[in-house]
């Protein structure tokens, strides 16, 4: 995509963050945010399907550069209440910068469930999808727990959102008491802390005690679950074999013509299926940044990727992880 294409929908996604934040989703008209943009109304639609294809991909950048910017612990003696403490630390600067686009945001979670969806909105789907990383992060860096009932309900509603309700509602209550805001949030970590410190024992080391089976989350496939289903008989191929068709349609190591037979086809496919890490959620920005330093037509191969079932993926295209699922 050229910089003049990238300059004019990224205009479309800021124009749509304020008519949002001002009108609220529904309040919102498409026409309003191309003349915001100052693009035409078929520019819009040229990138975005729908009004409400605009205001999932705004979300998405915002959790996205949430989770690409959120601390991960890099010292193993680093005590777990620490980097909760940083988490909650970067949390509250992070989502008060944002807070116009996270309040329409949370509105449409609370649409979510009050409509009934079983998934739940945007925020609640990308905090479960999170939640295998978060959980692998920890026991590699040797403080693992396990995603109980009793963790899952601690990290969602003694964490997340309390974090929320500061980032969105912190400023009114300060000018609703006269206390200034710099106040409120020290006190407000100061808890964030305290709570931190009790939970890490209480509630995370003491998982690995607790009988509760884990939660089953997004991505994750149980161990009774379908496996990726082998190659056709007429598809097999002996590693001697695989490696010379690698080796003729990946010469340089990369893919620039695609294979017209579909021995090769997948013997291709699922060498580049390796460069994807299990356990390990991808969006897919991720997956094509991947794909793009092996192969010309990124994203034939990815679709190839799905259809070969050595990726599977999230109905809206919004995350992929490898066949075997997220484990814990």
């Amino acid at each position: 995509m050229d910089e003049g294409k990238v300059d004019s929908r990224q205009r479309i996604l800021d124009a749509a963050r304020a008519e949002f934040s001002e009108k609220g989703f529904d309040g919102a008209r498409v026409d309003d945010i191309a003349r915001r943009a100052d693009v035409n109304k078929a520019l819009i639609y040229y990138y975005f399907k729908s009004k409400d294809d605009l205001l999932q991909d705004l979300l998405r950048q915002f959790l996205d550069e949430r989770r690409s910017q959120r601390p991960v612990s890099g010292a193993p003696e680093e005590s777990m209440g620490g980097l909760t403490d940083q988490g909650a630390e970067f949390d509250v600067e992070f989502l008060f910068q944002r807070r116009d686009i996270l309040r329409i945001a949370l509105m449409e979670d609370l649409k979510a469930s009050r409509n009934g969806i079983p998934t739940g909105g945007t925020v609640l789907q990308h905090w479960l999808e999170a939640l295998p990383e978060v959980q692998a992060g920890s026991a590699a860096q040797g403080r693992p727990f396990r995603l109980t009932p009793r963790v899952v309900a601690a990290m969602y509603f003694h964490h997340l959102m309390p974090a929320l309700a500061f980032a969105t509602l912190g400023e009114t209550l300060a000018k609703a008491t006269g206390i200034e805001h710099g106040v409120l949030r020290e006190e407000f970590l100061k808890l964030v802390h305290e709570t931190n410190a009790v939970q890490l024992h209480s509630v995370y080391a003491a998982s690995a005690s607790d009988p509760a089976p884990e939660a089953v989350l997004a991505g994750q496939r149980s161990a009774g679950s379908e496996p990726r289903p082998a190659a056709q008989k007429h598809l097999e191929t002996s590693v001697s074999e695989r490696d010379r068709l690698i080796a003729k349609h990946m010469p340089d190591g990369r893919l620039v013509d695609f294979p017209l037979k579909e021995k090769a086809r997948l013997a291709v496919i699922e060498h580049i299926s390796g460069m994807f890490e299990s356990g390990t959620l991808y969006t897919e920005k991720q997956v094509d940044a991947i794909l793009k330093g092996v192969a010309d037509d990124h994203t034939k191969v990815r679709r190839y990727l799905v259809d070969y079932k050595f990726l599977d993926r999230k109905p809206d295209g919004s995350r992929y992880w490898t066949w075997e699922g997220l484990r814990a």
